[in-house]
């Protein structure tokens, strides 16, 4: 495991920590939830991994957020045996290729919708993504966040809300490398990995800068089925169960 997935179980903490919060206050559905800031004291954590537990916990219809008014407990429920889509911390390899055949079913389209909806600072933010992520292929982040914001730029071009939501309640989760302990021989293998991906997401990115809103689907298609080929290879090079 790589020193970066504990990012991911601090999420899984901060959620924990949550709904033990509303247990001991006896917070019944209607109550607010303390701000972002003061619960990010509270945690010792920053406001996206604060985001990121309360986006699980409205994934699992425990809370409700309002614009402008704050997070509540929500109605309560049976969730007894519910799963939710959302991975709490992607470390089953089975898991993440189930994740991952999802993610090709929306964002497939979503590079589609963004091709025909695009606008110059869809492109801009894009472009700034790619810069960040080719700045980080030689660190030990597997230029992760990176790699996010790109697919997030391209969930905004699409100018639906729900594709947006999708990458944002995902958060780190969304591309799980790190956390999978992604590991490489050598830095040269390294280096070829992250170049790779590097000339995916440009072709994807050209599709959708020319308008070209089949081929940018093809283009991004190709970019997580291929992801999804790479996870199965890990899984089979560290002797992990592979259900798909």
């Amino acid at each position: 495991m790589s020193a970066a997935a504990p990012s991911l179980h601090l999420t899984d903490r901060v959620k924990l920590g949550l709904l033990r919060f509303i247990e001991a206050e006896r917070l019944v559905p209607g109550d607010k939830l303390p701000p972002a800031e003061q619960l990010c004291r509270k945690f010792s954590v920053s406001r996206t991994v604060v985001r990121e537990a309360i986006a699980s916990l409205k994934a699992e219809g425990r809370v409700r957020s309002l614009r402008g008014s704050g997070v509540y407990v929500a109605e309560a429920r049976d969730v007894t045996g519910r799963v939710s889509m959302f991975m709490a911390a992607p470390q089953e390899i089975g898991d993440i290729l189930d994740f991952m055949e999802f993610r090709i079913a929306v964002e497939v389209e979503a590079a589609g919708l963004a091709a025909e909806r695009r606008t110059e600072t869809n492109l801009l933010r894009m472009e700034q993504a790619m810069a960040q992520f080719h700045r980080h292929m030689a660190d030990s982040s597997l230029a992760t966040d990176s790699d996010r914001a790109f697919h997030r730029a391209i969930a905004d071009a699409t100018n639906n809300g729900r594709f947006q939501m999708f990458v944002d309640e995902m958060g780190g989760r969304l591309i799980p490398r790190r956390a999978l302990g992604a590991s490489f021989k050598d830095e040269a293998s390294k280096s070829t990995f992250l170049e790779t991906i590097e000339a995916e997401h440009r072709h994807v990115f050209t599709a959708i800068a020319e308008r070209r809103p089949d081929e940018a689907r093809l283009a991004m298609r190709r970019h997580l089925e291929d992801g999804r080929r790479r996870y199965r290879e890990w899984s089979l090079a560290r002797d992990l169960p592979a259900t798909r």
